[in-house]
């Protein structure tokens, strides 16, 4: 008889095939708890409130929790497609056992009347394919700093060779930005990683592309942020000035047509008198 789960486990990531395995390869079973990794690889299938990438001033560290937590993933399911199979059962498991948070968004299950839950698998594959691309997309907007650098040569930053087939990758879907990938061998590796081969395959100092790539935007950018956020104060203060400045005009002004005025009644009164 099969072994009872207890309480409060999940599902196995023992032994994970690589991606050369077919997918429908029985996997052991084993019971460990919820894991501080797994963890960290659930905050993909949670809520990123800067995506899509609304706030550009926040986008280095955007990419750098981005990064973080793809790698970590793709690690933990061997990149592969049974991996991720696996490891989405464990991340249901671990919410039925409320080992971990359950979002309402994206909407990983449904609730029906008579209590059960629907699992939507197809959510988690199209959660990590935006994911994807919106890693890759943020890493070539700003690898297009680098301005003596040609677009066949950002093309290959992620290696020089398609990546292995991965069909949860390449499935097309009804989510938003699902689409086929043209991914390169290499994808999945750390972007500091990443940046420290291609300085020496473009022959460039390391230091200067780095700092380069995760340069914040310029300061005629921020200039606009900040108008933006204190608009209304700056515009208070110089309508302020303006009125200040206006009212010190006319002031004047009025003083030197009564001074003038003046000086007409008495030249008129002093000709007058000598008439």
């Amino acid at each position: 008889m099969e072994p009872q789960l207890d309480k409060g486990s999940v599902q196995p990531l023992e032994s994970i095939p690589s991606a050369d395995i077919a997918a429908s390869q029985t996997l052991p079973r084993i019971n460990p708890k919820w894991t501080p990794l797994d963890e960290s690889c659930a905050k993909l299938f949670g809520p990123w409130d800067d995506l899509p990438r609304y706030a550009q001033m926040n986008e280095p560290q955007l990419l750098r929790e981005l990064d973080d937590a793809i790698v970590l993933f793709e690690r933990q399911i061997n990149h592969s497609d049974a991996g991720f199979r696996v490891w989405r059962e464990r991340h249901k498991k671990a919410m039925e056992a409320c080992l971990t948070e359950t979002h309402k968004y994206p909407c990983l299950q449904t609730t029906v009347k008579d209590g059960e839950s629907i699992w939507h698998d197809e959510v988690w594959e199209q959660r990590y394919n935006y994911l994807i691309h919106q890693r890759q997309q943020i890493i070539m907007d700003r690898l297009s700093r680098v301005k003596s650098l040609p677009r066949y040569a950002r093309e290959d930053f992620f290696g020089t060779m398609p990546a292995p087939h991965r069909a949860l990758l390449h499935r097309r879907g009804s989510g938003r930005g699902i689409r086929p990938f043209k991914l390169r061998c290499d994808w999945w590796w750390p972007v500091e990683d990443l940046l420290e081969r291609a300085a020496s395959r473009w022959a460039m100092d390391e230091a200067a592309l780095k700092a380069t790539f995760w340069e914040t935007l310029p300061t005629t950018s921020v200039k606009t942020k900040a108008s933006r956020e204190w608009g209304a104060m700056i515009k208070e203060e110089e309508d302020s000035a303006e009125r200040s400045t206006r009212k010190e005009k006319t002031e004047s002004l009025e003083d030197k047509e009564a001074i003038g005025l003046v000086a007409k009644l008495v030249s008129g009164a002093l000709c007058s008198a000598l008439g």
